[in-house]
């Protein structure tokens, strides 16, 4: 949806635009009212229901979409939370320290489908994947051992 309606926007000549549904959000241009490229926030992970933002990045001409696993949760006798993405080689809900994943690509679309699919995929299989894809820029944040977070910044995701 965030495609076709940037694609839309193209396609009656507006330069500058910003479209966001559910958290997937689609730019081009320039932020007219400020004078500078568009920024978008990538949310701090809470499991209790607060929002706020981890950092915040410009984008010019691109699509992110974020994969998260820190609002539809369940968590198990033993603490263990699982999401409500499926793991495709058991059929159950996969079960990972990865809270955050969010992909830049030239569409919504393909940055949607690499944000849900790398959370199944696991920190190594993603990185290995990316090195042949240099074209996704990724932010990731997971629990480390100590249920600490950490993040982690892969093909040049946007610092600011």
């Amino acid at each position: 949806g965030v495609d076709v309606i940037g694609e839309f926007l193209e396609s009656q000549n507006i330069e500058n635009y910003l479209v966001e549904i559910g958290g997937e959000i689609r730019v081009k241009g320039i932020n007219i009212e400020k004078n500078s490229p568009w920024k978008v926030g990538v949310e701090q992970p809470h499991f209790d229901g607060e929002q706020s933002i981890l950092k915040a990045i410009s984008l010019k001409k691109e699509a992110m979409a974020t994969s998260g696993t820190y609002r539809k949760f369940k968590t198990d006798e033993n603490g263990n939370r699982y999401a409500h993405i499926i793991d495709t080689q058991t059929g159950y809900p996969s079960k990972t320290n990865l809270l955050s994943i969010s992909v830049i690509a030239n569409n919504c679309m393909i940055a949607d489908a690499h944000a849900t699919a790398f959370k199944a995929m696991g920190i190594e299989k993603i990185s290995e994947f990316l090195k042949s894809h240099t074209e996704l820029k990724v932010f990731l944040i997971f629990e480390n051992d100590k249920k600490e977070f950490e993040t982690l910044n892969l093909n040049n995701f946007p610092e600011q």
